[in-house]
């Protein structure tokens, strides 16, 4: 494997020597992913371990294990009774685990039956479970050891042993959230299973947290290496050449390390979905997977000294998109290079076409708050250097519309695969899009009958039928075509499945079917960018 190693300077070897932590802690060694959350908030959560499982506290990202289950089950669910907030017996308030553990053992051995919680920032020993407060003093007041009853808050949470039924910890601290983790909880690869639509074993622990007063939210706290295991079997077939595998781990550790805190608004960073990164259970990963993320350890992509956004999708056509002409934003190392290796004839939605009828594109207008009446027109108004769509003019009986960058893809997105497509009403002419290089290697789009060529013969010739258009690789056929279908019927034909920026995942697979490197691959797709073993 090849070493990518960030010059060193006096400077940064002083500053090192003085603190070595604050140069090591510059990227995350955990991601915080969310599970559960939002409208897919849980009710409970079933967590499974072959070896016994830890409840405790979680901190940011940190774990402190405070009670054991042996059975290796439990359950996590909202501390209450009957849908009310519980009412417990507190019997010792302390600083630490350990003290609270050694209390709870003199109370277990005077006969008491007790478990320990974390209550307004302290560590408690706590007893008994109360619809109300007159319950629980009677509690306090007559049981062998006396107590003061207290009440949680309608955000407290609970593990209970499920074997036993008996609760092993219960947390009740806005800035702490129940942690539950394998025995093993140090070892990076202990696994845990969870139950749900996200079931399955997953390294690391989960922190449960009641963001509103009902459901769970469920974030997974794991190792990033870890982490990129569980996404790099997702967001490509294990059975791809390893350097286009290696080429996804880098972009997946950049992307990740580049959205921590992302998510704030549900305490983590990123989404198990393709809104952040496909992410997946243990199960699904194989060892070419490992062996990906394993010799790319630690290496990052930057530009320059800023860390690269290292954005992908699954194909794109002929060339890629200017991350400019999609999202507005402008990015040095995010602008259209040419795809050549993607073998966009033969794979899964590489090439498209689809039909959209004028009432159901009324019915999409209408539903998106676009009240322009019924839909008569939807025209192509402006392409990008690259042929993307640009512009998109929607017109109606009542107004029309102009959609830009990424919206031309996601207004009608249930035909429209990605930017980069043609549109034509039901039984006109197709001209397709020719991309043209003039002398400056300047690359631009055209439809054939605006497109002048010098023949053979040193004649200049439009073409408008058909032509081919060789870039020294590959030859492409393009010719006119009549569509199908009646004047309320428009369709879409298009190249390419995703946003279009970045890496186009099919392309580093060719690329690397080929014979390039990880590095060749992400330094193409990603311009002006170098590699550096970050950590």
């Amino acid at each position: 494997m090849k070493m990518y190693i960030k010059p060193l300077i006096i400077v940064i070897i002083l500053l090192s020597l003085i603190s070595g932590q604050a140069l090591a802690a510059e990227y995350a060694d955990t991601l915080r992913v969310g599970i559960y959350y939002g409208s897919g908030a849980v009710s409970s959560l079933d967590v499974k371990s072959d070896i016994g499982i830890y409840a405790g506290i979680v901190a940011d990202r940190e774990f402190t294990p405070v009670a054991l289950s042996e059975t290796g089950s439990a359950v996590i669910e909202p501390d209450t009774v009957e849908s009310v907030p519980a009412h417990h017996v507190l019997y010792s308030s302390h600083q630490t685990p350990d003290e609270a553990f050694a209390s709870a053992v003199t109370l277990v051995d005077a006969g008491m039956e007790v478990f320990l919680g974390y209550v307004n920032s302290a560590y408690c020993v706590l007893g008994g479970s109360y619809k109300n407060n007159n319950d629980a003093l009677w509690a306090a007041e007559n049981l062998a050891v006396k107590g003061t009853p207290i009440e949680v808050s309608a955000k407290a949470v609970r593990a209970v042993d499920a074997a036993t039924k008996k609760i092993l910890f219960v947390t009740d601290d806005s800035s702490k959230g129940l942690g539950v983790y394998s025995k093993d909880f140090e070892n990076p690869d202990a696994l845990l299973k969870i139950s749900g639509s996200a079931k399955g074993t997953y390294r690391g622990g989960f922190e449960c947290r009641r963001l509103t007063d009902t459901a769970m939210t469920v974030t997974n706290i794991v190792p990033v290496e870890s982490y990129l295991y569980s996404v790099v079997c997702r967001e490509m077939s294990s059975s791809w050449n390893v350097e286009a595998l290696k080429a996804q781990a880098v972009c997946a550790r950049n992307f990740a390390l580049g959205r921590i805190n992302y998510h704030k608004q549900y305490g983590f960073d990123v989404c198990r979905t393709v809104c952040c990164q496909a992410y997946s259970t243990d199960a699904d990963q194989s060892e070419s997977v490992h062996t990906a993320v394993d010799e790319t350890r630690g290496i990052l992509l930057f530009y320059e000294d800023e860390l690269v956004q290292a954005v992908y999708s699954s194909s794109m056509g002929a060339y890629t998109e200017s991350v400019e002409n999609v999202w507005g934003s402008k990015f040095p190392y995010l602008v259209s290079v040419e795809n050549p290796y993607e073998d966009t004839e033969n794979i899964y939605n590489g090439k498209w076409t689809k039909t959209l009828t004028a009432s159901r594109a009324t019915e999409i207008m209408n539903s998106k708050g676009y009240n322009i009446g019924d839909v008569i027109e939807i025209k192509v108004v402006e392409r990008t250097p690259s042929g993307g769509v640009l512009k998109l003019m929607v017109r109606g009986t009542g107004g029309e519309k102009i959609f830009e960058r990424e919206s031309c893809r996601s207004i009608f997105s249930e035909v429209t695969y990605s930017q980069r497509y043609t549109v034509e009403k039901g039984g006109q002419t197709i001209k397709p899009v020719v991309y043209v290089a003039d002398g400056s290697n300047k690359t631009s789009a055209f439809t054939l009958g605006s497109v002048s060529v010098l023949s053979g013969d040193k004649s200049v010739k439009t073409v408008s039928e058909a032509c081919s258009v060789s870039n020294g690789k590959a030859k492409k056929q393009y010719k006119t075509t009549q569509t199908s279908g009646d004047a309320n019927t428009y369709t879409f034909s298009g190249e390419g499945w995703g946003h279009g920026v970045g890496m186009s995942q099919y392309g580093a697979k060719g690329m690397a079917d080929s014979g390039f490197d990880f590095e060749e691959i992400l330094t193409h797709y990603y311009t002006g960018t170098h590699l550096e073993l970050a950590y």
